[in-house]
């Protein structure tokens, strides 16, 4: 029973990113790096896919013999064409290896291309987080100073030591310091956005999020995918690797046409044409290059299970940090319901006289600064959810 109940949970905590595959918040750099990743790749598949095609061969040659007088030129063309039509399965090997490689190259682009926009999306949403840390500092900032006006009220009065004016006045140039350093740190994630897209910032919509379970999100994860491509290439190579040891068939042709000039002209002309059987009899190598086939395509299918193994994990450690996030959201949710019931009744401790208006402002500043932090664990959650958005393709 314990174990249904863990199953159906885990149904309910994945990820999957709606409309989030438009590449056109990339710059044009990035984009053009991509669409050229791609054409090349087209390339490739298609001299893969027709590479066991030998090509026809032509070629000329002129001879000047100078052993008889006067000279004698000949001049030789020939074309000729020598191609495999059966080795013992290893042309539909070399075949089926090309598709194998074709689905495994663009897996490898589509894992750039959302490496790029995991990268922009964290990026967006790093910066935000810093607005809003900055807009909360200032918060502290304004608490902290009045702070400071009360304590030196007090000090001024006697009422209290300079110590603690002194604390105070420290306090605020840590925080000011602090609120420093996460300008510089804006202006450091502004660099490396802008090494990604030339879209502000703040005019980049976040895709749009819901739930799925572990099973798709394995389904759907394309560093598996990628490897189940490399497991078949890995098969067909070994297979490839296996025929070239057994009897190929091959059909040949050549014309040839020769012109002598000596005295006069004669001209000859000459076509061959045929089939040959052929296979190595013996190949120094021919063990350890199956053997070494094999064991690659044994790796591969060991890579698939270790991926599996590694995204679950990231799974499973992504949707307990979320756990806790939202631990937090309802920590800051208490707070602030807290902390608005005691602006409402300092307000009107303020109005009977009884609370100063520096009472009002701490509590509205520390009101403010809740709310802020419920938004940032938001925001934080959501960058863990792209390490697993950036793993899922469609």
């Amino acid at each position: 029973m314990k174990m249904l109940l863990k199953i159906l949970i885990s149904c309910f905590v994945a990820v999957l990113f709606v409309n989030a595959s438009d590449i056109s918040i990339l710059s044009k750099t990035k984009r053009d790096i991509i669409e050229n990743q791609k054409k090349q790749n087209q390339n490739s598949s298609g001299i893969l896919k027709y590479d066991w095609i030998n090509p026809i061969t032509a070629s000329y040659s002129r001879t000047i013999s100078t052993i008889t007088s006067p000279n004698t030129k000949t001049d030789n063309f020939s074309i000729s064409f020598n191609q495999p039509i059966f080795k013992s399965g290893g042309i539909y090997y070399a075949l089926q290896y090309a598709k194998a490689n074709e689905v495994f190259l663009k897996t490898s682009v589509l894992s750039e291309e959302k490496d790029l926009m995991t990268n922009v999306y964290s990026l967006v949403l790093q910066i935000r987080n810093i607005d809003l840390q900055i807009m909360k500092q200032k918060y502290l900032i304004k608490n902290v100073n009045i702070d400071i006006e009360r304590k030196k009220e007090q000090y001024l009065s006697g009422v209290l030591d300079s110590s603690y004016l002194n604390n105070a006045i420290l306090q605020k140039n840590s925080l000011s310091i602090a609120l420093l350093n996460m300008k510089s740190s804006k202006i450091d994630l502004l660099r490396s956005l802008k090494n990604i897209t030339n879209i502000n910032y703040k005019n980049i919509k976040i895709p749009h999020l819901k739930l799925i379970c572990l099973n798709k999100y394995l389904k759907n994860n394309i560093l598996i995918r990628k490897a189940k491509a490399n497991k078949k290439q890995q098969k067909y190579l070994e297979k490839m690797t296996i025929s070239n040891y057994l009897p190929t068939i091959s059909l040949f042709a050549n014309y040839n046409s020769n012109k002598v000039n000596f005295l006069t002209t004669q001209k000859d002309t000459y076509k061959n044409y045929g089939i040959t059987i052929s296979m190595p009899l013996y190949d120094v190598n021919r063990k350890k290059k199956i053997e070494l086939q094999r064991l690659k395509y044994l790796k591969s299918k060991l890579d698939i299970a270790d991926k599996k193994n590694q995204q679950s994990e990231l799974f499973n450690s992504i949707i307990e940090k979320i756990n806790i996030i939202k631990r937090k959201i309802n920590l800051s949710k208490e707070q602030e319901k807290l902390y608005f019931s005691l602006l409402n009744r300092t307000k009107d401790l303020y109005q009977a006289g009884e609370k100063t208006i520096y009472d009002v402002q701490t509590m509205q500043n520390s009101l403010n600064s809740t709310k802020i932090d419920k938004v940032i664990y938001k925001n934080e959650m959501k960058i863990l959810l792209l390490k697993l958005y950036k793993q899922i393709g469609n």
